[in-house]
């Protein structure tokens, strides 16, 4: 218990009990001075080998033995493996109303189709692919055939006058309600929720913000509400019978304090407003455009202290996650009336997908019973310990992450019953050529005071790991930020500090400036990103002033250089963005914020700057969306990312890594793959970006060998899934093949008393008479047949009766079913079917050709016998053959542990102090 499959602080019964509540298992000891548990790391880093070795060899029993993995293969199978995915074609489409403006992609009138017909659809399309057009569109259809009859449209508040204005475009003769902000201030509240609520709107479009404004009542609420508590109570009785970690019970309780402030505060609010709530306005439809914004969902989960599985819990989201509960409701509580749309629904974590299913599906987690996540994450997730860059830079270590998926084809299965799932590969739309098939790395060397400043970033991160500063002034997060804004311009955090000429900044300048000369005659645009910094009016050091300067110096002219900041009104923003798109502003600088989504300036594109390295890889995709993207002029574009050596870029575009690996294998929907861990290709670029930035050579080696290494393990899991199904097959082929001999003798048993018959001379015995002749024996069966459809009427079946001989067998008649038609049989030691007819002549040709198919059976016996017994050989064979590539996966797996120990990668932080604290959750 304590030694092979445990530890002194940690038996085998509590490994077990851990990894079926989904938990990593930590060991704490308490200070006695202080009365606090702090993590003991050697103890804790011995019992998650233990954890580790234990859940494999689980794993390996639960398959060794035949008749269980068959049993346990079909329980599986028959609950999550049972769906076949459904295709819709919506090329038949007429769409009256439909200006025609633009010819529509085949694709968008599938999704129309598909909305149409299903009810909730997650409309998850590659950036530029014409999700808005899908909405309106399919908005449109929906209450034309009466599906729907106040559709309401949510988009994000700088888009709204661009949606209804494509709205409009699309549909010249809709009657469509646009909500502003300025439409819910003061008594133009009022005024907007009567309009919503008396007019006949072909829609209604509003902003995010405005949306969630408009309440639902306080019962409807409160009633749910009071259901969350439940459920977090039931959860808590479950602990304390279970005699489980108290931290788990605390940390249920605390949330089970939040939900009832929550409700005391609607209690109070109930008193302050009479306005129409949100059931009172008649909308029965949402379509929630760039629906990742509502990612934040609550969620109560026993897995703890593992990073990238947040438990945010958002007014926003739970207040859409209400009005699609009601909206559902609506509709006879079936999963209507609910379209989500956003080329990014996987932004940050894999929980992400599991509150996407909570919105569009939450009926068909019920009937898996996946409505809770610790059962979805046990199902499809995994916790894995994996290699991360420290994020001050100074080394690596072992992390906890929740960043793996199992059951990917059944997760993707039952995920596309509402995902539409378009990407860049199975659309083929027409973008713009990026130079190299990749975006180019610029990586700046870095300089002597950076060196010396993550030097002192990594005193600070000790000092907080050692708990030797309180959180409150300095922390993992603060470390992180300060670390990044040094990694992009040493002067953010010393503002004395010299320029740099090689840094970031000198080198986007000279890449801007090139590019910019080169493209003068075209009057080429340019978009530059930077997160970390904005216009600050000369007031203190701006990265943005400082480029904006060095290219004015450099010789661009002012007019052509503009920051997205100036544009503060929608009206400033249309004539700023089309401005651009004429080429009369050439250089746009801007951050991934207000300058991402609905940014549409592609036209004249030639070239995007990353200056700095965002936290999540869909705020990459929302940049270079912008100019890899349909209605840019441009053949050939190009896409730069700024990197310095040593420093906090390496953590960044790490992280980046680590994240999109598994949302582009989702998207993609590789369903060859069984688990999604390391192998990724779409993503390769990242991996090349932290190399560089990390300056160790050996890190470029151990990416390529852990990339060979996993594409190994998973060619070693498809051979050994399929030595399991062929042990199956062995066991099962020795009861065939004496079956088969069996019918073998049996059958020549039956050829040898079998009586030859012709057309002419046919003859049969029905009870005590005999007749013969063609007419006279297909009479007689005719009649036959007749009686017994008269006697199956109101039975659903008619056992085989024998009714006489022929040939030399038994002449029977069976059917199966009411509706179905009497079909004659031969018996002897084995069963000759007649085709069935109605006709005399045909039921005279089936019976012959039943006589004449004796020998053609033992004939194709025979012949399955001897495949049969060729297969048992063939397997047998198979079985004794090893995995084609083990010699190579046994050398690049010693390999990778000489790497992990030259770079000192053994050590195992997950059961530090630092990754308790908030900060630090939320930096990762």
């Amino acid at each position: 218990m304590a030694q092979e499959w445990g530890t002194a602080r940690m038996n085998a019964i509590e490994l077990v009990q851990a990894a079926l509540n989904v938990q990593v298992p930590t060991v704490r000891d308490r200070d006695p001075a202080t009365d606090r548990y702090h993590v003991d790391p050697a103890e804790t880093l011995a019992a998650r080998e233990k954890f580790g070795a234990l859940k494999d060899r689980f794993a390996a029993w639960a398959f060794e033995d035949s008749e269980r993995r068959e049993r346990l293969c079909r329980v599986y199978n028959d609950l999550f493996n049972a769906t076949r995915p459904r295709h819709f074609d919506g090329s038949h489409l007429k769409l009256p109303g439909f200006s025609q403006c633009f010819e529509l992609h085949p694709h968008q009138r599938d999704s129309v189709w598909r909305a149409v017909q299903t009810g909730n659809v997650g409309l998850f399309h590659v950036v530029g692919a014409g999700k808005t057009a899908v909405c309106v569109i399919a908005s449109m259809e929906m209450r034309r055939l009466g599906f729907l009859s106040k559709p309401c449209h949510v988009v994000p508040n700088h888009m709204l006058a661009q949606y209804t204005a494509e709205f409009v475009r699309l549909y010249p003769q809709a009657s469509v309600l646009m909500a502003g902000k300025e439409d819910l201030e003061g008594d133009r509240r009022r005024e907007l929720v009567s309009r919503i609520a008396t007019g006949d709107w072909d829609a209604v479009v509003i902003t995010h913000s405005s949306f969630e404004r408009i309440r639902m009542s306080p019962q409807f609420t409160e009633d749910y509400i009071a259901e969350v508590i439940h459920e977090i109570e039931m959860a808590v009785r479950a602990e304390k019978s279970g005699d489980r970690s108290n931290r788990i019970i605390k940390q249920l309780e605390a949330q089970k304090k939040g939900w009832k402030a929550r409700l005391e505060r609607l209690a109070a609010d109930r008193k302050k407003d009479n306005l129409l709530t949100w059931e009172q306005l008649g909308i029965d439809g949402l379509f929630v455009d760039e629906a990742h914004l509502f990612k934040n969902l609550y969620r109560f989960t026993k897995m703890t202290r593992v990073t990238g599985l947040p438990l945010s819990n958002s007014e926003r989201a739970f207040d859409l996650y209400l009005k699609t509960r009601y909206t559902m409701k609506l509709h006879g509580n079936a999963q209507r009336g609910v379209v989500f749309a956003t080329a990014t629904p996987v932004a940050n974590t894999m929980a992400e997908i599991h509150t996407m299913q909570r919105y569009l599906q939450p009926r068909r987690l019920e009937e898996l019973g996946l409505q809770q996540f610790d059962a979805w994450a046990a199902t499809f997730g995994e916790s894995v310990t994996a290699l991360e860059i420290a994020p001050d830079g100074s080394g690596y270590r072992m992390h906890t992450r929740f960043a793996r998926f199992i059951n990917v084809p059944e997760l993707m299965a039952i995920f596309g019953e509402v995902a539409d799932i378009r990407t860049t590969e199975m659309l083929n739309l027409q973008v713009p050529r990026l130079r190299g098939g990749k975006a180019r790395t610029v990586a700046s060397p870095a300089s002597t005071a950076l060196k010396a400043y993550v030097q002192t970033l990594v005193q600070r991160a000790e000092r907080i790991r050692n708990g030797e500063v309180d959180p409150t002034e300095d922390n993992m997060l603060a470390v992180t930020n300060d670390g990044r804004a040094a990694a992009l311009d040493f002067r953010l955090v010393a503002p004395a500090a010299r320029f740099d000429p090689e840094g970031k900044v000198g080198a986007c300048t000279r890449e801007v400036l090139a590019i910019w000369q080169r493209t003068a005659d075209f009057r080429g645009a340019q978009l530059v990103f930077c997160d970390l910094s904005s216009p600050k009016g000369g007031k203190v050091f701006s990265v943005y002033e400082d480029l904006c300067q060095r290219l004015l110096e450099a010789g661009i002219p002012e007019k052509e250089i503009a920051f997205i900041h100036d544009a503060e009104t929608d009206a400033q923003k249309a004539t700023l963005f089309k401005a651009v798109r004429e080429g009369r502003v050439r250089v746009l600088l801007g951050s991934t914020g207000k300058m991402g989504v609905g940014t549409n300036v592609q036209t004249r594109l030639v070239a995007l700057h990353h200056l700095d390295a965002p936290w999540r890889p869909c705020d990459v995709e929302q940049r270079e969306g912008r100019i890899l993207r349909q209605g840019n002029e441009c053949e050939e574009v190009e896409i730069f990312r700024y990197v310095t050596e040593q420093s906090f870029d390496a953590y960044m575009w790490q992280t980046l890594e680590t994240k999109a690996r598994f949302i582009a294998q989702v998207m993609r929907g590789d369903k060859g793959l069984r688990a999604i861990e390391d192998v990724e290709l779409a993503t390769l670029s990242y991996a090349e970006v932290k190399a560089l930035a990390s300056g160790n050579p050996m890190v470029i080696e151990k990416a390529g060998v852990d990339a060979e290494v996993a594409k190994l393990s998973t060619l070693f899991s498809v051979w050994r899934n399929q030595r399991w199904a062929n042990e199956s097959e062995v066991g099962r082929l020795p009861m065939l093949i004496e079956s088969l001999e069996q019918k073998l003798v049996l059958q020549a048993e039956d050829v040898a008393k079998a009586e030859p018959q012709t057309m002419a001379q046919i003859a049969v015995e029905l009870g005590d008479r005999r007749i013969a002749g063609p007419d006279a024996v297909g009479d007689a069966l005719r009649e036959l047949v007749k009686t017994a459809r008269a006697a199956i009427q109101g039975r659903a079946l008619l056992s085989g009766q024998i009714l006489g001989r022929f040939g030399g067998f038994e002449l029977g008649l069976q059917a199966i079913g009411t509706e179905a038609v009497p079909a004659f049989f031969l018996a002897g030691r084995c069963r000759y079917d007649a085709e069935p007819y109605q006709t005399g002549p045909g039921l005279v040709s089936a019976l012959l050709a039943a006589l004449a198919s004796v020998g053609e059976q033992q004939s194709r016996t025979g012949e399955q016998l001897a495949l049969r017994r060729k297969r048992l050989e063939d397997l047998q064979l198979e079985l004794a053959r090893p995995f084609e590539h083990e010699v190579r996966l046994t050398t690049l797996l010693v390999r990778q542990r000489e790497l992990l120990k030259q770079l000192d990668l053994d050590k195992d932080e997950a059961g530090n102090a630092s990754l308790d604290g908030e900060a630090m959750r939320q930096a990762a």
